[in-house]
This record gives C-alpha cells, sequence and structure tokens, in this order.
C-alpha cells in the first residue's frame, strides 16, 4: 500500500479541495488485475480521503467490470465514468479532467495513473497554478506524465501476467 503524503503546502488548509482521478485498469497493471487489486488502491483512496475534502472519480472498461463487478458497490464513495474501446477508461477521465472548473490556490489534482494521455493537461494544470500530484506503478509511469506533474508518488508494483505488462 502507498504511504501517501499530502501535497507540498497543503496540509491544514481545509478549505481546499482534492480532486482525484484514478484510472484503476493502470493503476492495477491492467484489466485482468483489477479484481485481485483494486480493494489496495481503494485503501489508498480512502485514505486521501479521510484528510481532505476530496471528490473522486475513477473509470474502468467492460473487461474489469465484467471481471470484478463488485467494483460498482466497493467504489460507491466515487464517481464512477464507464468508458469502452481502445484508451475508453483514459479517454473519459481525460474529459472529466478538462471538463473541471479548477481553481488557483483552492484546488488540487491527483492522478492516479502512469498514461501519457494525461501528460498535457496536468502540464496545463501545473502552469496555470493548479498543485499536480500523480500516483502510478513505477515501470508504469511514462516520460512525459512524470516531467508535467509536480510531485510523484509510487504505488507498490503488482505482479501482473507477461501478457498484459507493458511500458507506458
Amino acid at each position: 500500500m502507498i504511504n501517501f503524503r499530502a501535497p507540498r503546502g497543503f496540509q491544514g488548509h481545509s478549505n481546499r479541495r482534492l480532486k482525484v482521478y484514478v484510472d484503476l485498469e493502470n493503476a492495477c497493471g491492467g484489466s485482468i488485475q483489477v479484481q485481485q487489486n483494486q480493494k489496495q488502491i481503494q485503501r489508498t483512496i480512502l485514505r486521501i480521503r479521510e484528510c481532505f475534502t476530496t471528490q473522486v472519480t475513477y473509470s474502468v472498461g467492460p473487461n474489469a467490470i465484467s471481471t470484478c463487478p463488485e467494483l460498482i458497490w466497493d467504489w460507491s464513495f466515487a464517481r464512477f465514468l464507464p468508458a469502452r474501446g481502445i484508451d475508453g477508461a483514459d479517454l473519459a477521465l481525460l474529459a472529466a479532467i478538462k471538463s473541471e472548473p479548477f481553481r488557483q490556490g483552492m484546488d488540487k489534482l491527483i492522478l492516479v495513473s502512469g498514461d501519457h494521455i494525461f501528460a498535457d493537461e496536468v502540464s496545463a494544470l501545473t502552469a496555470i497554478g493548479i498543485h499536480t500530484t500523480v500516483i502510478s506503478q513505477q515501470h508504469a509511469l511514462s516520460t512525459q506524465l512524470l516531467k508535467a506533474a509536480i510531485d510523484i508518488q509510487y504505488l507498490p508494483e503488482f505482479s501482473q501476467p507477461e501478457t498484459e505488462r507493458r511500458t507506458a
């Protein structure tokens, strides 16, 4: 389990909101690993929620839902964005982040993913003064996203079947 550290400058500011976006398939190490690893990711998110006023949004594709239907109940504290197709979960989360009215000095973003598709938006938010934290497995963190975020934290490495092992 990740030992979550509050983003720098965030402690003691109860009027600030933390917006968390979770690419659950990426965080778990692939869609077929969601059933095995989602509870550990969930515990991390719940620990974050204990400390801050937090809005959590997550997305997975139909394969993860079919192998782990309890996701809908296990993550009832969060907004679920259904997804379909290649990169469907990424695109659903990216659209949600882009449509969010972030307020400089009030809002912080935590993205639980390592996918490069988020790099431009994270970079744009960072440029306007939104503190951005990326939480990812080290092997799954793209170079673009690593450079875009202000703060990086690593999830534990989950074992993965060889057919699911990919680099970002």
